[in-house]
């Protein structure tokens, strides 16, 4: 008698939680423009970096140094910032637009002597250095085969990156001075995108992108996501991703070189409208 009251006991919760989510998924969503979806939310990452930069003065030979971001300036990781829309017009034309603002800093004292536009920094003093990027990433899709519960999106976009890399500390020529430089560069993509239906709202999908400039550089990104639907407005997404880019100022007299890689973890919300 005890153990059928025990199986009943957990049968009535469980039974009450299906119900709940069956009066939820019968809930009419709200839709600002008809036949469009549009998810609007914030992520939360954080993000290990990787990478190095060559930043001459003016371009003249000798006037800068090739700078590992880890072991000299002591730059490896940091919490990001992204704010992200998503919309599905007509179930097909899929439009993506996120922009990820991440800033990790380092202080440390460089294991070497390096110059960084045309200032010498020694192992002598303590430096401090913020990377800044503002990554905006816009793009278009289509669903060019849907096998239920999978579907399967060519898509084409573009990703602008702003990255300044600033040094504050004292340098050899006995300066104490914030030096900076900013580089920037647009980089047009091919992409594909796939995701997997799960019952209750569930989807998993992957994301590729990427490109080639020749002469300019490379970009390419990876990203897996999974969403979890647990209202017709508001969705969760859990996910991962690694962002490599490679670029070469196309001032030729710059010379500037930079290379990046950005890996790491990601959580948000989403609400529908």
């Amino acid at each position: 008698m005890n153990r059928a009251k025990r199986v009943v006991c957990r049968i009535i919760p469980a039974m009450c939680i299906i119900l709940s989510v069956g009066i939820v998924w019968a809930q009419e969503p709200f839709r600002l423009i008809p036949g469009t979806r549009i998810l609007m939310g914030m992520e939360w990452n954080y993000l290990w970096i990787f990478g190095d930069t060559l930043i001459p003065a003016g371009g003249r030979p000798g006037s800068g140094s090739r700078i590992d971001v880890g072991s000299d300036l002591g730059v490896d990781q940091g919490e990001g910032t992204t704010v992200a829309l998503q919309a599905a017009i007509l179930d097909n034309h899929l439009i993506n637009f996120d922009y990820l603002m991440y800033s990790p800093t380092g202080l440390r004292r460089p294991p070497r002597t390096f110059i960084f536009h045309n200032r010498t920094y020694t192992p002598d003093n303590i430096i401090e250095t913020k990377v800044d990027f503002n990554w905006l990433r816009l793009s278009y899709g289509y669903k060019l085969w849907e096998f239920s519960p999978l579907w399967v999106a060519p898509r084409i976009g573009m990703h602008y990156i702003l990255n300044t890399t600033t040094i504050n500390g004292p340098s050899q020529e006995e300066e104490l001075l914030s030096n900076s430089r900013s580089l920037d560069a647009v980089y047009p993509v091919l992409g594909l995108e796939t995701r997997f239906l799960f019952p209750y709202g569930f989807d998993l999908g992957v994301e590729l992108e990427g490109t080639h400039l020749i002469t300019r550089g490379y970009l390419a990104m990876l990203r897996l996501n999974a969403q979890w639907e647990i209202h017709p407005d508001v969705v969760l997404s859990l996910g991962g991703s690694s962002r490599i880019v490679q670029y070469q100022e196309d001032h030729q007299p710059l010379n500037n070189e930079w290379f990046y890689v950005l890996s790491g973890w990601s959580a948000g919300i989403s609400f529908a409208f």
